[in-house]
């Protein structure tokens, strides 16, 4: 090889080198992201994603567009976002229930959401209180238990298959208390019939109780989270009273199509990380009843992953029924 064939080889190799991903991170993103978030808009999920959007703009130096396609428990979303380009502009706004729990209650038609999605960054943890109402004589989660042996118990939740049904369920097993399911349409009828004492319990997400506990108009038990919660201090959590198993309540996370590049998923999850961390968005974050936490794209691999495998686990071990 002569050098004048010599120099056109090494500028061809170093123009391809510049065309591999890590280029394709530098460059990113140079139009605007799509979120696509599985629910309809004016919802807590939708209004979280519009509030990480708005500030990842910033982050990204990119405009981040919120896209709804709500329908079949997740399933909509994540069937676009599959079929998108592998290039980081559109990306997934997901929760626990939409890429854990569905996958494995309804895996023949929503398996692929484990597969077809990669980890991006988590965003928020999400708890879950168990309350009874203000008049009740029950006053804290031992006495909860002993009541539910002399007679069963009812607990509201919003949905068959939802996260409080499947935390209430793996509860009553390791309880060995007797508590029976009511299902609502939503956290509405449900905050409203265990405040009125219609049922004897609800298992609900801390938006949804949060004026109700301020009012005294119900009263707390045990929160299912990773540590107390500091609009409630005063209830301990299920792992205190012995029972383990229960901080998984919930989670929001960002998911890309399967194959994205490495390089960008980091960048998305570096910008996520440097946006969480500010003080104004963790109080922000607070106010919608969540606590704001970034990650790397394998730490939410990895929750995501705990999920499954506790979903897996209650339907293995209790006597849980999502048919209706």
């Amino acid at each position: 090889m002569n050098r004048r064939h010599f120099v056109l080889a090494a500028s061809c190799i170093a123009a391809t080198i510049g065309l591999t991903a890590p280029g394709l991170a530098q460059g990113y993103p140079d139009r605007p992201v799509t979120l696509v978030v599985p629910f309809s808009p004016g919802g807590g999920t939708d209004l979280l994603a519009r509030l990480v959007s708005s500030k990842l703009e910033t982050a990204l130096g990119a405009p981040v567009v919120v896209d709804n396609r709500p329908g079949a428990s997740g399933a909509v979303a994540g069937a676009y976002v599959k079929t998108q380009p592998a290039d980081g502009y559109t990306l997934l706004f997901g929760t626990s229930s939409t890429n854990a729990i569905s996958p494995v209650l309804h895996e023949d038609k929503m398996g692929d959401m484990l597969t077809g999605l990669d980890p991006v960054s988590l965003i928020a943890n999400s708890a879950l209180i168990l309350v009874v109402p203000a008049s009740s004589p029950i006053t804290d989660l031992k006495g909860y238990v002993e009541a539910s042996k002399e007679r069963p118990l009812t607990y509201g939740t919003f949905g068959v298959g939802s996260t409080p049904h499947l935390l209430g369920t793996l509860f009553a097993s390791k309880a060995g208390a007797d508590m029976i399911h009511v299902p609502y349409k939503g956290s509405a009828p449900a905050v409203a019939d265990v405040t009125g004492g219609h049922t004897d319990s609800s298992f609900l997400t801390v938006t949804a109780l949060t004026a109700s506990l301020q009012d005294d108009a119900m009263r707390g038990l045990a929160v299912a989270a990773a540590g107390r919660l500091p609009q409630f201090p005063n209830i301990p959590t299920f792992a205190e009273e012995g029972y383990d198993s229960l901080d998984d309540a919930g989670w929001f996370g960002i998911f890309a199509p399967a194959g994205v590049p490495a390089e960008i998923r980091a960048q998305v999850s570096k910008a996520v990380r440097s946006v969480l961390d500010q003080p104004e968005a963790q109080d922000e974050f607070a106010k919608l009843g969540v606590t704001a936490q970034g990650s790397s794209p394998e730490e939410l691999e990895k929750k995501r992953d705990a999920s499954v495998a506790l979903v897996r686990h209650i339907l293995a071990t209790t006597d849980i029924d999502i048919s209706k």
